[in-house]
């Protein structure tokens, strides 16, 4: 008996720790940021995969309009201007990512089918293809098996959508993960970290450039008004 309580007391820990997750962690993760309208909300891309997908909505508010955030978000992809996220993660699971602090005009522009790379290193899989696109408004991207499907008229397993909206002289920034891999721990919790901070430092780099542009339109009407 002595030998059988030890592991009840750590089976029943195990159980604890997964309902919390369920029931605290996980809703909070799925909906970081999202308002109870954004989380309902149909967005671009929800149309590619089965309507009862496993799906996440996360948002922010950035203080810039919808244009100098997307600048920022056409350019996401390993060889471009990476993920703004974490990098020396990123580059200690095999992807060369180096986040851009800079606008680059060869990158801010995609098409259906183009591809954005996560990591080369792994092959062909590794990227995910545009599935639509609309500049200012939102990108979707599939996997390339997802892609092969949504050519033959069949849903996609996942989408990964990222969706710009005007709210008075802001953006909401809207992330959606629908369908595989979405709903494994092994896959949502590092990809909560990485999104997070992805979609800040978006915001961060958008927010720097309006403020730019606000201080140079001042200098250029009031020359001797700005130190």
């Amino acid at each position: 008996m002595g030998r059988q309580r030890p592991v009840l007391a750590d089976v029943m820990a195990v159980v604890g720790v997964a309902a919390l997750y369920r029931r605290h962690v996980a809703p909070w993760m799925y909906t970081w940021g999202a308002r109870p309208d954004e989380v309902r909300a149909t967005l671009p891309g929800d149309e590619l995969v089965a309507p009862d997908a496993c799906r996440t909505t996360r948002a922010l508010t950035i203080d810039a309009p919808r244009r100098d955030v997307w600048a920022w978000l056409v350019q996401l992809g390993e060889g471009r201007g990476g993920f703004y996220s974490y990098s020396l993660l990123e580059r200690a699971v095999g992807a060369d990512i180096h986040n851009a602090d800079e606008i680059r005009p060869e990158w801010q522009r995609l098409d259906v089918g183009d591809t954005i790379w996560l990591a080369r290193r792994y092959g062909p899989g590794a990227r995910q293809i545009v599935a639509a696109v609309e500049p200012g408004s939102h990108l979707v991207l599939v996997s390339p098996a997802d892609y092969e499907r949504l050519q033959r008229g069949d849903k996609a397993s996942g989408c990964w959508s990222f969706v710009l909206r005007r709210e008075q002289n802001w953006t909401r920034l809207l992330v959606r993960g629908s369908g595989r891999p979405v709903g494994h721990i092994w896959f949502d919790i590092p990809h909560f970290v990485m999104e997070q901070k992805m979609m800040r430092g978006i915001a961060a780099r958008a927010q720097r450039t309006h403020r730019s542009q606000v201080v140079d339109a001042i200098r250029t009407e009031h020359p001797a008004g700005v130190g």
